[in-house]
């Protein structure tokens, strides 16, 4: 049997394919486009879209999406509070599970740190004026060691929303940490903590602080290694393992002026 007969029964001829081929590609095209246009029913939807969109080529593309998403009436609070912290937390569950690469994940990532740093910038003033006459200043650590920093962030955020005065201390070494520290009079010294590796670490600079500070203020450890096995965190010697910032704020005895508010133990 020639070949000519194997194309007849096969139904197609070699000039028929290259047609076939292009209808099926125009149609999975259309498929795709029709998916990436549809906006997004639910919360965990957006977080996937914004997932996406963070790990894409186009710097644009998550501005977009965070327009769109804000059109539909949720808040910019809401946005850094709960989509931000959630997409992070995705971000890391997409990495674990090999559905993404290190390289999107790091993008994505650092994309998301710069978003909240902006975010950072524009309500630092905002809450300056409230949290003066409560007399209490606080330190949000994200050691050296620690890469992953967008959980301290949230954290700030939130610890400055309840009145309190928060300095961020970013890749200092143990030495700068306690000369800060010693510099000025904080309330309660917070430190990030996202992966195992970072708690040997900790339990360096938690004993250097205590050691080098004539006035120590509780040390509180806060972040996804909280969540995971928060006996280990303690044993880097912090008085307290935290997973909200009003739980930070009542174990160390501060005083809050604004109710409840989420705290992100991610990075």
């Amino acid at each position: 049997m020639d070949d000519q007969s194997t194309h007849k029964d096969r139904g197609l001829s070699e000039a028929q394919r290259p047609a076939i081929r292009f209808l099926v590609e125009s149609a999975l095209r259309t498929v795709m486009t029709n998916t990436a246009n549809r906006e997004p029913k639910t919360r965990d939807e957006w977080i996937g879209r914004l997932c996406e969109a963070l790990m894409s080529e186009a710097e644009s593309s998550y501005h977009s999406v965070l327009a769109a998403l804000i059109s539909t009436g949720v808040t910019q609070e809401d946005v850094f509070q709960s989509y931000v912290p959630a997409a992070a937390r995705h971000l890391g569950e997409l990495w674990v599970s090999d559905r993404a690469s290190f390289v999107d994940v790091t993008v994505a990532a650092s994309r998301l740190q710069s978003l909240f740093r902006q975010q950072e910038g524009r309500i630092a003033t905002r809450w300056t004026d409230r949290s003066v006459p409560l007399g209490q200043s606080v330190l949000v650590a994200i050691p050296e060691f620690e890469q992953h920093a967008l959980g301290a962030f949230v954290a700030a955020d939130n610890l400055r929303r309840h009145g309190l005065w928060v300095h961020m201390a970013i890749g200092l070494k143990n030495e700068e940490v306690t000369e800060l520290i010693n510099s000025q009079r904080f309330a309660m010294i917070g430190i990030s903590i996202a992966t195992p590796n970072s708690v040997e670490q900790t339990t360096d600079l938690v004993d250097y602080i205590r050691t080098n500070t004539s006035h120590t203020p509780p040390i509180v450890i806060g972040g996804r290694m909280v969540e995971e096995n928060e006996k280990l965190v303690l044993r880097t010697g912090a008085d307290h393992a935290v997973r909200t910032a009003r739980e930070a704020i009542e174990k160390c005895g501060l005083a809050s002026v604004a109710e409840a508010l989420p705290f992100s133990g991610i990075s």
